[in-house]
């Protein structure tokens, strides 16, 4: 397929539509596309997108050639969403993460899970659990999956690596994904690794540490930098791994990285964490240094951006398959935003907010009249 050919509003159009042909007024895919044009524009919650439809009704019932002069209500934007099969939802959003972004050598991604805490009552503790495969320093998300319920993050970890089309890339994930099996997922796909180590492999950590005290550092870096008043002090060292951590099912390891660092806060309180990693990556403390912090920014400029500039805890979405639609739409759209060159999501919406035409156009739809 060649570079950039995707209309969104085409690919909408093949999902399944569970509706009966009976009274049936609105196309699935304007449903849809009202939903991701209210959140580009600010509005979040159906209460919400309900008051963004009516607002631009006029402008809205011209761009999409809509004949009866009706928009879907609020009623029929929520039930439609709640029934859409997320599977085919999210087939639609790799279809476009493969045209748009390209998977370069040592591309460092990070895999992690977030929890939608609007998706369940306030007497339940289960909240549905998004699990998302992250390319750091283009900040945005190649893949998505929900975690299955009763169950956890590392069977959804692996089978992403598995599904990824990929390969030779770096995949950075907590210590809850330092597995056996996750390490051979990700050497099938002839990649690499770098796997923070804790308790929950004891036997592991015991020897990081014994690595990293006793075998002299192949190479170390040292950075300090002051940010929001904290004075961070971070020192990387890296040794060989020689306890043949191999025979043991630590497929590949080659060496152990120690990152200690040191925060000094402005009240004087002083503050020392010390990590332990296992890679089989061969590069320096310098670049080490650099990219295992990078792994944060899946906080940052995801799960941050989804939360406060999104509101997606807020929003108490529960019914059938809403809760994962809706937050897959806005990793969609972060994805969308920073394609397109808009790193700041926050200030992009103010700039674009009411604009409809010029929202369409961040979409690459050119079948619909007005754009």
């Amino acid at each position: 397929m060649k570079k950039d050919v995707f209309c969104l509003y085409q690919e909408l159009s093949t999902l399944t539509d569970k509706r009966r042909n009976q009274g049936k007024r609105h196309k699935l895919e304007l449903i849809i596309m009202l939903v991701i044009l209210s959140i580009m524009n600010g509005y979040h919650g159906f209460h919400a997108i309900d008051d963004f439809v009516k607002k631009h009704s006029k402008e809205l019932i011209i761009i999409f050639k809509i004949n009866k002069k009706r928009l879907p209500s609020y009623s029929t934007i929520r039930r439609n969403i709640s029934k859409i099969e997320f599977d085919e939802l999210n087939l639609i959003f790799e279809k476009w993460t493969k045209i748009k972004i390209k998977i370069d050598d040592k591309e460092w991604v990070s895999l992690d899970g977030k929890e939608i805490r609007g998706s369940t009552f306030d007497d339940e503790k289960r909240f549905i659990n998004m699990v998302s495969l992250f390319f750091v320093n283009k900040k945005q998300t190649y893949m998505i999956g929900k975690v299955d319920d009763k169950s956890n993050e590392i069977p959804k970890v692996q089978e992403l690596i598995s599904e990824f089309p990929g390969k030779k890339v770096v995949f950075r994930m907590d210590a809850m994904h330092c597995q056996k099996k996750t390490v051979e997922k990700i050497l099938e796909k002839e990649s690499f690794y770098v796997l923070e180590v804790k308790n929950n492999q004891k036997e592991l950590l015991k020897k990081a540490k014994f690595v990293a005290e006793y075998v002299p550092a192949k190479s170390k870096d040292e950075t300090c930098e002051k940010n929001r008043g904290r004075l961070e002090t971070r020192k990387v060292s890296v040794h060989k791994d020689c306890l043949d951590l191999f025979y043991e099912g630590w497929s590949n390891s080659k060496n152990i990285i120690k990152v200690e660092r040191t925060t000094k806060r402005k009240n004087g309180k002083v503050s020392n964490e010390t990590a332990f990693f296992i890679t089989n990556l061969e590069e320096n403390a310098n670049y080490f240094n650099k990219n295992i912090r990078g792994h944060w920014k899946i906080e940052n400029s995801l799960h941050y951006v989804k939360d406060v500039v999104f509101k997606e805890d807020r929003q108490k979405i529960r019914a059938k398959q809403a809760p994962q639609n809706m937050s897959l739409l806005r990793t969609f759209i972060a994805n969308i935003f920073r394609n397109k060159g808009y790193n700041n999501i926050t200030q992009t919406i103010r700039q674009i907010a009411g604009n409809i035409i010029e929202t369409i156009k961040l979409l690459d739809i050119k079948s619909i009249r007005g754009v």
